[in-house]
């Protein structure tokens, strides 16, 4: 994109290019018309395509004169075809190399057309609009009210067609005839947007295109009505936006797909980190996609960071309204032709206002902006436990987070990892487009089943919050301890976020039991030790949100898992594929007792070790990606 100042440039004239411009006729004098179709040919003009709505015997006469030089084509309709549609016909029939239009109300002088042309001819710029506000002085004339809402579209339209120009709507263009070519089949819109219409798919179609400050001298005469025709004029910034969906081939663009993936990503810790870094990393691998990943702002990375086979900005905060505005500007603002949002309920702030506004963003992108948007959902409130809603969630909460999943659903399309989270949303909120894409296993260093590691090393892995019931696992080790007295407790994990005390408050009441370990939050580079030192993995969860991701690391590492038997954990699990052995929850002496038998039988071990790693091998994250661009290409693309 380029702008130029009002030097002017001198047309090419050598290279035998062809000039044909369209002039849009509605309600004008016949002698105005005349006029301006006069002083085009003396001005050097090859053609006239003259393109008049509900015209008067008086003029349809005075066309029918000029029709009579052979140079002017005449196109007339007894009904409104709108501007749009009476410029489209007109560009339809013109045949010079070089096209343009420009309105009949003589606001715009013939000298300052022909500026664009040049622009044009000379080879600049593929298509040159002109602009009344470049310089700033042209809307001078014009009321506060009619200034007040070229501003307002300006602003908006700016917004919704990420084409960074000042004018879009000026009623005077040049361009090349292959870029009508080009998109003239997409176009559709026929009043007052084709302007923004046109520049929009100019630049989607990746043409360069000049914006050149021109004289203007409003007629005063308008039949835009800044009252009547606002909510029209929104209303097609509305369907421009979810047209231009979607890539398209061209010239000047590859075959890659544009992605923005919000997600958690490290250095920042839980909240589906690695999750998201594993999935970004998987479609950074495709040939077919071009990742970017927008990510929370930390003070231990930089805002810009480039991966292997993707780019990570760190763009928003949580808890932040800011946050949230500055995420919706960098959608917005940027090409992407996806954003695929892989989050849960309280992805976006710990406060109920800031998740309820983060989750009303997939929504907004789909349905104001006309994005492509696909919503990996890693949680409901449906599978949580009863008891747990009526200790820690509200009518207020509950009602929110039912609203915000039918918010989410809004979306073109949504995936979930667990095929009964997708039971819940076709049978309870009716939604057609939702997809079940398992949550894929991670890859790791040994990359297969490790030998059960001796002493008898227990781990606890994760974020530490109340819905853990490290209390009752502690317990359960003193009870391990008395049986194996070698044995280790590992707590690897900090506080989450929520709770951002847990692991220290724990710590301080349990850090002093023989065993027992808290190896805070463990670092990438850690990852392999740590679970290659690992026995069993225990899943301590009181309550069960979504796929565990603790599940899929153990069936990475091909590690032996024992879980509490809570509502949603065997078909967040095991149903996932893999193997657990289950025990009642908050009860010490069954947990011991099974861990001790477990030890007892380590054909037992070696068996749910070696189902993990063929689980592991059998959907990894990569399959994942694969299946979400399926989803994306056949659903959410139009």
């Amino acid at each position: 994109m380029s702008k130029t100042d009002s030097t002017p440039v001198q047309p090419a004239s050598s290279a035998n290019q062809t000039r044909s411009v369209v002039v849009p006729v509605y309600g004008e004098q016949p002698d105005t018309v005349s006029a301006l179709v006069s002083d085009l040919y003396d001005a050097g003009w090859d053609e006239v395509v003259v393109c008049a709505d509900d015209s008067t015997p008086d003029l349809e006469a005075r066309l029918s004169t000029l029709a009579e030089d052979g140079r002017t084509t005449v196109s007339l309709s007894d009904t409104r075809r709108g501007k749009g549609g009476a410029l489209s016909d007109g560009l339809d029939a013109a045949a010079g190399d070089i096209l343009g239009y420009v309105d009949a109300d003589r606001a715009i002088p013939v000298a300052e057309l022909d500026r664009l042309y040049s622009v044009v001819e000379s080879h600049s710029a593929a298509v040159t609009v002109g602009s009344r506000d470049l310089e700033g002085s042209c809307r001078l004339s014009q009321t506060p009210a009619r200034q007040w809402l070229a501003k307002g579209y300006r602003s908006l339209a700016r917004r919704m067609t990420r084409v960074q120009i000042e004018d879009l709507q000026c009623g005077a263009k040049a361009f090349r005839a292959e870029v009508w070519e080009q998109v003239s089949p997409w176009m559709s819109e026929e009043g007052f947007a084709f302007d923004t219409e046109f520049v929009a798919r100019v630049h989607r179609h990746g043409y360069e295109v000049s914006e050149v400050a021109i004289e203007w001298d409003d007629p005063g005469d308008s039949s835009v009505s800044p009252t009547r025709d606002a909510p029209d004029m929104l209303r097609s910034l509305f369907r421009i936006r979810r047209s231009l969906r979607g890539p398209i081939p061209t010239h000047d663009r590859d075959d890659k797909l544009s992605v923005a993936l919000i997600t958690s990503h490290p250095p920042n810790r839980g909240h589906l980190a690695e999750y998201g870094e594993e999935l970004a990393r998987a479609y950074g691998q495709r040939d077919d996609l071009d990742v970017t990943v927008l990510a929370r702002r930390t003070d231990t990375a930089p805002p810009v960071e480039f991966r292997r086979g993707y780019e990570v900005r760190r763009v928003w905060d949580r808890d932040s309204f800011d946050g949230a505005s500055a995420l919706l500007e960098e959608l917005v603002a940027g090409d992407y032709d996806v954003v695929h949002f892989n989050i849960h309920m309280t992805y976006f702030g710990n406060e109920n206002v800031h998740r309820f506004i983060g989750l009303v963003l997939p929504p907004l992108l789909s349905r104001v902006y006309g994005m492509n948007v696909i919503t990996t959902m890693h949680d409901l409130l449906e599978v949580v436990e009863e008891e747990m809603i009526d200790e820690n969630i509200g009518l207020i909460e509950q009602v929110g987070a039912r609203a915000a999943t039918q918010l989410l659903l809004l979306g073109d399309a949504s995936t979930v990892t667990s095929e009964e989270y997708l039971d819940i949303l076709t049978d309870r909120y009716y939604s057609k487009d939702v997809f079940h894409v398992p949550h894929g296993t991670f890859a790791c260093a040994d990359g297969g089943v490790q030998q059960i590691p001796d002493p008898f090393r227990i781990m606890v892995f994760g974020h530490l919050s109340p819905t853990k019931d490290i209390e009752t696992v502690v317990e359960a080790f003193s009870e391990v301890r008395a049986a194996i007295p070698d044995a280790e407790l590992y707590i690897a994990g900090d506080s989450h976020p929520g709770f951002p005390t847990h692991r220290q408050d724990l710590e301080k009441a349990y850090g002093d039991r023989p065993g027992v370990h808290f190896h805070g939050y463990v670092e990438d580079d850690e990852m392999d030790d740590v679970w290659q030192q690992t026995s069993v993995v225990i899943m301590p969860y009181r309550t069960c949100t979504g796929v565990s991701g603790v599940f899929q690391l153990a069936k990475t590492y091909g590690t032996p898992v024992v879980s509490y038997d809570v509502g949603g954990m065997r078909t967040s699990t095991v149903e996932t594929g893999g193997a657990a052995e289950f025990v009642p929850p908050g009860d010490a002496s069954a947990l011991a007792a099974k861990l001790c038998s477990l030890w007892d039988d380590p054909d037992r071990l070696h068996e749910m070790a070696q189902q993990n790693a063929e689980a592991a091998n059998a959907y990894t994250i990569g399959d994942t990606a694969d299946r979400m661009v399926e989803i994306i290409e056949e659903r959410v693309l139009p």
